[in-house]
């Protein structure tokens, strides 16, 4: 079979030589940073935040310092010098115009192109805005349907109470980043209802004082992610220096597929002068376990499964109301300033089982944050409080020139300052139990660009049990070189060690834990419509109680191609050998708009896939991705109720979007 699929990828590569279609530069902007963001995760919500800012592109010509910052990876200096250049040519309406600017490198510029609108976009009355909206109205449908071949236990059984379908369905109605309604249901493979979860929004953007109106589900995003943020954000990753300082995008409509953190209810901007005042209200029901003797929430379920009786049960069960508000001054390019009070209920109190669990059922959360640029240093930083417990971070990015900066940041995370909207920077997704320092450097030269960073950490307590520290750090080493102009060499060295809980006879001890992974990777464009890449990586971890180390390899070969005008392929085999989970690869995989893929492959075996889309001229695209893991040594996949009988897991995934 392997021998197979090779050939059968040897044989695409030499049919499509001769076409002439070239491949998106909107697609690799979205890779390029999506991959990052999707480190051991694979959630679609990162996805749907880029998304939603191609989109909804910024108005370059009218748009302040603070809409720029919306994009992701554009730091406060850039922002400034575009503004700066803005102003000084009387507008900007070319590309050519963009790629002059000085301190702002080509490599920044074509990153950030996908998500700016050129032009003007000026303010209307209500009768003109009303007008200029039902004239520039767009239409977009999107519907997903997800389908696991191989049967799992779940359903073999009976415990699984719905179809093997995963199904997804949105609607989009928007006009020119002034008005916009959103809609989605979907349900989870092993699901019952179509629309076991849904959400939906509408906004108002730019109508006077109003800035933003979102009535409905809602986003809101808070200095650095300490007190009020999405649930994922973008953490440590070969771009060293992006990541920080974070630039809040305030309120924005949510329609994800998660189905967790997000407000519902209304939220309102109001843009006066140097002033942005933000009032919001959310209630809400979330999953959860109750206790049946004391009635208090044992822990709150953030996965959405509603599929077994168990899961069901935990549906709704818990409420949860918001109410708060946030004023932020703004400095024209210098800075801003910022402050943030909410108060948080729950309909239950919490129960504390472990150091780290929350007590009570009201929480008050104040936070404040700056963020200023003078010359060619940025600061940023956040502190937020509840109760007596507190979370800070703070950074500094020195833009030597467009292509040497350097950021450092600290984080304090207090073990007791607990926040379910909280997503601080470090090694976990929450701001909580963790200090530690953080150092990037980004490098760029004529033999190439050069990534690193550096990051100690330690944790209060070493697990939500045992009471005494622990401690780690985490380096990572990123070089990328293009000899020619449709090449590109990347070479990555990543080493984290970390102390961890070990027991022997009931005997409990710090113990160390370390991971070693190696890549190299080779981009080659062999012609207008055929993109090659090959990935070869090692990874290798180390433990201070076993005498053995576990390995692990993986080989991938990709290629992309057009064929014709209208028709794009995909198509990757990945090969895997690990010596256990411990050692397990990832590789974020090319799929359907709008899902991410970055699955775990460990033990032995093959995994691959490949994703067709047709462009018609009436506004229909159509996708299909079909994937298949194979572990020969293997009698069966999965565990729980996800086991499959057999070494073979495929699955069909088919999608529809219309944009009228």
């Amino acid at each position: 079979m392997k021998k197979i699929f090779l050939l059968f990828l040897i044989i695409i590569s030499f049919v499509t030589l001769k076409a002439q279609v070239d491949t998106s530069t909107v697609e690799q902007s979205f890779e390029s940073i999506l991959e990052d963001a999707s480190a051991e995760k694979d959630d679609n919500e990162i996805y749907d935040i880029i998304e939603y800012l191609s989109q909804n592109p910024i108005p370059l010509n009218t748009s302040s310092i603070n809409d720029l910052l919306q994009i992701p990876f554009l730091n406060r200096i850039s922002a400034a010098a575009i503004i700066r250049h803005r102003n000084l040519l009387g507008g900007i309406y070319s590309i050519d115009q963009l790629r002059n600017i000085e301190g702002v490198s080509f490599e920044v510029i074509e990153k950030i192109l996908p998500f700016l609108k050129l032009g003007e976009d000026e303010s209307t009355s209500i009768a003109g805005f009303l007008k200029k909206g039902l004239e520039l109205i767009d239409i977009s449908f999107r519907s997903r349907g997800i389908y696991d071949i191989q049967e799992n236990k779940g359903y073999s059984t009976g415990k699984y109470e719905g179809s093997r379908w995963k199904i997804y369905n949105r609607f989009i109605l928007s006009t020119e980043n002034k008005i916009r309604f959103g809609a989605l249901i979907e349900k989870d493979a092993g699901e019952k209802s179509i629309s076991d979860f849904s959400t939906f929004h509408f906004q108002v953007r730019d109508l006077y004082l109003i800035k933003n109106l979102v009535l409905g589900d809602y986003l809101f995003e808070f200095g650095q992610g300490l007190a009020l943020w999405s649930r994922y954000a973008f953490s440590k990753g070969s771009d060293a220096v992006g990541p920080l300082p974070r630039n809040s995008r305030g309120l924005v409509p949510y329609l994800s597929s998660d189905e967790n953190q997000f407000l519902k209810g209304a939220a309102a901007v109001l843009d006066y002068s140097i002033f942005f005042f933000s009032v919001f209200y959310s209630t809400r029901y979330l999953d959860a376990s109750i206790d049946s003797t004391t009635n208090e929430i044992a822990s709150l379920s953030v996965d959405g499964l509603h599929r077994t009786p168990s899961e069901i049960r935990k549906k709704d069960k818990a409420k949860e109301n918001l109410f708060g508000a946030s004023l932020q001054f703004t400095f024209t390019e210098l800075g801003n300033l910022g402050i943030l009070y909410y108060r948080q209920k729950f309909s239950n109190n919490f129960k504390k089982n472990s150091l780290l669990d929350p007590t009570g059922n009201e929480f008050d959360f104040f936070s404040s944050s700056y963020s200023f640029a003078l010359n060619k240093l940025n600061i940023s930083g956040e502190t937020a409080f509840s109760q007596k417990t507190f979370a800070t971070l703070n950074s500094a990015e020195i833009a030597i020139d467009k292509n040497i900066a350097v950021v450092f940041a600290y984080r304090n995370y207090s073990q007791n300052y607990w926040n379910i909207h909280s997503s601080g920077f470090g090694e976990r997704d929450f701001a909580q139990n963790e200090t530690g320092f953080y150092t990037g450097l980004r490098l760029r030269t004529i033999y190439g660009t050069l990534n690193f960073y550096y990051d100690q950490f330690k944790f209060f307590t070493v697990s939500d049990k045992f009471k005494f520290p622990a401690a780690g750090d985490d380096f990572l080493i990123y070089y990328t070189y293009k000899p020619y102009k449709n090449t590109e060499l990347r070479l990555q060295y990543k080493n984290k060690k970390k102390q961890i809980l070990e027991t022997d006879k009931y005997v409990y001890s710090l113990g160390s834990n370390r991971k070693q992974n190696i890549r190299s990777e080779f981009h080659y464009k062999v012609s207008k419509n055929l993109q090659l890449r090959s990935r070869i990586e090692y990874v290798l971890v180390t433990a201070s109680n076993v005498s053995s180390s576990d390995k692990g390899f993986l080989l991938f070969q990709d290629l992309r191609f057009n064929p014709f005008q209208n028709l794009s392929l995909s198509a990757r085999a990945i090969f895997f050998q690990t010596d256990s989970y411990n050692s397990r690869v990832y590789e974020f995989e090319n799929d359907l708009t709008g899902v991410m893929t970055n699955p775990a492959l460990y033990g032995e075996g093959m995994r691959w896939y490949i994703v067709a889309r047709y462009n018609t001229p009436y506004g229909l695209t159509f996708s299909l991705k079909y994937s298949e893991l194979y572990k020969p040594n293997e009698r069966t996949l999965g565990s729980g109720y996800s086991e499959i009988p057999g070494n073979l897991n495929n699955r069909l995934s088919l999608q529809l979007d219309v944009k009228l």
